[in-house]
Parts: C-alpha cells; structure tokens; sequence
C-alpha cells in the first residue's frame, strides 16, 4: 500500500489504516474552561493519511479515535468542542 499516491486536497483523507491495540488520545484543556459537553476521548482506532499542502510530503498523518460514540480526527474534534483543547497521544 502506497503511503503517498499524490498531493491530496487539504483536509481531505487519502488513505486509513488499522491502529494496532495500546494508545489511546487524552485531551487537556486550560483552567476554568467548561467541559462538561466535550466527550472524553478514547482508544486510538486507525492512523489517516491526510492532505496537507504545507506538511511535507503534501499530507500528514493523524489519529482516529473514537470520543462520544463516533470516530474523530484531531481537527474535527477541536473544530466543534474549540481550539484550545489539546489532545495527545499515549500508551494505555
């Protein structure tokens, strides 16, 4: 499986493979921001190939995790609970 088949349309995802077992996405967020309708984050599922025209490579690779019954990237995630929440990846 090619990893890079060509420059991708920013944003869009090219390629999804499998996440073998052991990490999971935990999210931080300043003091005294109110995070009571954010879903927790959990286990990371699959890596996503995305497009990306200033990373090198014209894409970059990103989580998939599943937080609040469905599958998120990092950008969808910040994109509708704010950009201030980080996220990062660890081991289980």
């Amino acid at each position: 499986m090619p990893l890079i088949v060509g420059a991708g349309t920013p944003g869009v995802i090219t390629t999804v493979v499998s996440a073998a077992p052991g990490w999971k996405v935990d999210a931080y967020a300043p003091r005294g921001t109110d995070i009571s309708s954010v879903p927790t984050p959990s286990h990371v599922v699959a890596w996503a190939l995305i497009g990306d025209q200033l990373a090198p490579g014209a894409a970059v690779v990103e989580p998939l995790f599943v937080a609040g019954g469905r599958t998120w990237t990092p950008d969808q995630f910040r994109a509708i609970y704010g950009t201030a929440i980080e996220l990062k990846i660890a081991p289980l």
